[in-house]
């Protein structure tokens, strides 16, 4: 029998697609959930029986993916940022970009002594979420080049990083002004919730000889996301430039207790929404999707000395 708080979530970051560094020191990851897992597809045999029975399935190919969940909090996920936005962090600063970035993740069930890893991990998508009230959460979607199990602790003998201590946020003490258009909505149209999705639009390369995926290949950044405003003259001024597809500025601003502060900065957006609804006894919102395009997103990351 095995519990679900004794899985545990290890990474390294490779320098070579696929190849576990020597002598790793991994990092302990902190989440809420951890779906990762081989995927088999098959295609059942049309074979002809006299005796009537199904002739059972070939495999056709494996794939190796999940989500990685979590609780947002300061440093804890820097490098899987990263991963997601395909950038590098320079002077405190990541933007989308082309720098790919790939781990070795293991997921153990520490209880019962069984291990999987996985090696070439990619962020195939980040699914950021500030909810009206409740905790922030970010869900990295992970896909590997291999994967293989068993019941020996792959990372015996090496060093083990704790995990982060960092506060997780949430969206009453932790997000700051949202601004649209550089404009603080304050007082005018208040921001009720938030989400972001950077999806790499990942594609699998097949080769023949190899059930797994023969390479990874990230292609355009699609990038949407949705706030949610108080209708109001102001959020009518906003929702009127979808019919001119004018693009908005959108920028929101994270900050823990201690100091640890992620900006996150979307220069370009379009946007799209249909006129608010609502009975007698409803607080009238506004729900707009947006798509960035044209100038890369950005996060900004200032940490408490």
């Amino acid at each position: 029998m095995s519990s679900g708080s004794q899985i545990v979530s290890y990474l390294v970051a490779e320098t070579t697609p696929g190849v576990t560094p020597t002598n790793p020191a991994w990092d302990t990851l902190r989440l809420t959930g951890n779906s990762m897992t081989p995927n088999v597809s098959t295609e059942t045999s049309e074979e002809i029986r006299a005796d009537r029975m199904a002739g059972g399935s070939i495999i056709t190919s494996l794939d190796y993916q999940g989500d990685l969940s979590a609780e947002f909090s300061a440093v804890s996920f820097d490098q899987l940022l990263e991963a997601a936005f395909y950038g590098d962090w320079t002077a405190d600063v990541l933007e989308v970009g082309s720098s790919r970035h790939t781990f070795t993740h293991v997921k153990g069930y520490q209880d019962i002594g069984v291990w999987a890893t996985f090696r070439g991990l990619h962020i195939g998508t980040l699914a950021f979420e500030i909810p009206e009230e409740g905790k922030i959460t970010c869900t990295f979607t992970g896909m590997a080049l291999e994967s293989e199990d068993g019941t020996t602790n792959p990372t015996t003998g090496d060093t083990i990083n704790p995990p982060t201590e960092t506060v997780p946020m949430g969206s009453a003490t932790s997000v700051g002004d949202v601004l649209i258009n550089g404009q603080t909505l304050a007082g005018e149209a208040c921001v009720s919730a938030l989400s972001m999705t950077i999806d790499n639009t990942m594609q699998v390369q097949r080769c023949l000889g190899r059930a797994g995926p023969g390479a990874l290949i990230a292609t355009r950044a699609n990038i949407t996301g949705q706030v949610t405003l108080a209708w109001s003259a102001a959020s009518y001024q906003i929702w009127k430039k979808m019919l001119t597809r004018e693009a908005v500025g959108i920028v929101f601003p994270l900050e823990d207790a201690a100091g640890n502060s992620y900006t996150f900065e979307i220069p370009q957006a379009e946007l799209d929404g249909d006129l608010p609804d609502g009975d007698n006894e409803s607080i009238v919102q506004v729900q707009l999707d947006f798509t960035a395009k044209l100038t890369p997103v950005k996060v900004t990351r200032v940490l408490a000395p």
